[in-house]
């Protein structure tokens, strides 16, 4: 590249005062030093003034206008802020690509805790039902064992209308208890069911209230395993219960 080429985009845009300070005072100092680029810069403005002349008056030369729109074409300046616009535009879309971005990670964050939390819920209301099952088989094993002992409870002095009936499994201290036909209890009162052991003080089992049909369950009491038990009997204590019988038993049982 020489000096005329280096300096002859600059050239159409002095002549439009459309250079900054110091690329103006650049093309000056040139111009004092070439004749060959003073000429053109006069061509340039022979050009621009029948350009401007060509909107009322006739047509200024073809090769005039060309060369104008040639040389302003070539102008890179021109095109490097249209970059920069571009450039800011894209910086633009890039930061809100960032926020969306962001925007759909934390939406699928969220999505993700409520996915894992409803997993969580499944598997703890998986763990509960396997827990009831195996508590079930373990039941009805127990109710159809053959070492279950079978008491049945009546009333004492009284016809046997009210009966219990206690299967107990030594080995396991397993306890099923289902009673019928109680009658009502007064207020403040309940019945309390009782391990009579062979040898010790009867050992209290739990508390229950009859239904409206005067029947009612004791599952699966907390029983140490391997009592020896004599019998098992029912009495009528505080609602709180008692740490030993306070009244004679209403039913008592029978093993058989």
């Amino acid at each position: 590249m020489n000096l005329h080429e280096e300096f002859a985009e600059d050239l159409s845009l002095y002549a439009l005062g459309a250079l900054s300070s110091e690329e103006r005072q650049a093309v000056e100092r040139h111009l004092e030093e070439c004749s060959a680029c003073r000429r053109e810069l006069e061509r340039l403005r022979g050009d621009m003034t029948l350009l401007a002349l060509s909107v009322s008056g006739p047509n200024p030369p073809f090769r005039s206008r060309e060369r104008l729109m040639a040389a302003i074409a070539k102008e890179p300046r021109r095109v490097q802020g249209r970059l920069q616009k571009a450039t800011g535009w894209w910086t633009a879309v890039q930061w809100a690509a960032a926020v969306a971005a962001v925007v759909i990670v934390a939406l699928l964050w969220n999505q993700n805790s409520d996915l894992r939390r409803h997993v969580a819920s499944l598997e703890a209301n998986s763990t509960e039902q396997q827990t009831q099952l195996m508590q079930a088989k373990e039941l009805i094993a127990s109710l159809t064992s053959a070492e279950a002992e079978h008491f049945t409870l009546v009333a004492s002095n009284t016809p046997p209308q009210p009966q219990g009936k206690a299967i107990y499994v030594r080995k396991s201290g397993t306890l099923v208890f289902l009673a019928s036909n109680l009658p009502p209890l007064p207020p403040q009162k309940a019945y309390e069911l009782w391990l009579i052991p062979a040898s010790g003080a009867p050992i209290p089992v739990g508390l229950f209230r009859p239904d409206s049909h005067g029947s009612a369950t004791v599952v699966k009491p907390p029983l140490p395993s391997g009592i020896e038990v004599k019998t098992f009997a029912i009495t009528i204590e505080p609602a709180a219960g008692s740490s030993a019988p306070t009244s004679q038993p209403i039913l008592v049982g029978i093993q058989g």
